[in-house]
């Protein structure tokens, strides 16, 4: 059954000033706006950007979210 093999969620990883930081786990149909709330909370990441400016964030679709911070 072809229904069985399409993915329920996403791991997708998460970089911070292009270094891998963390893993988040996604609904596959999730928004870019919720992929970004979930690298932005996740722990791993919080502990880079924690005092520090977001410059950008860059979500590719099943892929990787990369957040700039300076």
């Amino acid at each position: 059954d072809p229904a069985l093999l399409v993915r329920d969620t996403l791991i997708l990883g998460v970089q911070v000033n292009g270094k891998r930081r963390s893993e988040i786990e996604v609904a596959a149909d999730a928004d870019n706006a919720t992929v970004e709330k979930a690298a932005l909370s996740e722990a791993g990441v919080k502990r880079h950007i924690d005092g520090k400016t977001i410059r950008k964030v860059v979500v590719v679709p099943g892929r990787i979210v990369n957040i700039v911070v300076s």
